[in-house]
């Protein structure tokens, strides 16, 4: 039961992105309640008034206007960091709260540093004295060392095996399944392919694949914001 100190967690994103984590936030309930899961907005008109995975689709961003956001959080659950960017940042600018969304089946180091927003998922291992900056994600069944920061925006896709004292750059993607070793660095941006094995520190704006893995091309900002 709803109580009048009771937040309602809307997800920002309907897509399969935000339906898993839709899943983070119903294992969370499971084990404590203190908020109420109430729903997606998604800008897709298609959606509104649709049930999804159990959840309603309230409408797009300008649900919020009609909405008490003093009782709302939000989490930005859209897989893309640039379209995470935006989202958030419009978030920010309504007056919004966020929330993260944790699995209670990841390990999280109790001296890890973890920002707002951030979610992360079923089996992840967060090591300790990590960071991991606002927004990011950390996906299913990674693994990320000690000592490593990991930028706002960037996804950590599922499988992917980041090494100690390593350092994710702001909005990068780093692929299913890839590895990077210890002390290297990312730049912000980047984009590093599935199954990839980073062996040395990979600059902004490129995209990096193979193993080892290297830069076949360039990421210009106006494609960055098209994926």
């Amino acid at each position: 039961m709803m109580t009048a100190r009771m937040k309602r967690v809307v997800i920002i994103g309907a897509g399969g992105h935000g339906r898993e984590v839709a899943e983070i936030f119903r294992h969370q309930q499971a084990s404590k309640n203190d908020f109420v899961l109430h729903g997606f907005i998604d800008d897709d008109s298609s959606l509104h008034g649709k049930i999804v995975d159990g959840l309603t689709v309230l409408g797009d961003r300008s649900w919020f206007e009609r909405s008490d956001r003093d009782q709302i959080s939000v989490t930005c659950a859209v897989g893309g960091p640039e379209a995470r960017k935006r989202l958030t940042e419009w978030a920010e600018g309504m007056g919004l709260s966020f929330v993260s969304a944790i699995s209670p089946l990841a390990h999280v180091s109790a001296i890890a540093r973890l920002g707002k927003g951030v979610m992360i998922f079923p089996f992840a291992f967060v090591s300790t004295a990590t960071e991991v900056g606002d927004h990011a994600i950390v996906h299913a069944s990674t693994f990320v060392g000690h000592d490593t920061s990991i930028g706002r925006y960037a996804m950590i896709a599922p499988g992917a095996n980041v090494a100690g004292n390593v350092s994710v750059g702001e909005g990068c993607w780093v692929g299913a399944g890839s590895s990077i070793i210890q002390g290297k660095a990312i730049g912000d941006w980047s984009f590093i392919g599935a199954g990839a094995a980073v062996t040395q520190d990979v600059p902004s704006r490129v995209l990096a694949v193979g193993v080892p893995a290297r830069q076949i091309k360039t990421i210009s900002e106006r494609c960055q914001n098209a994926r």
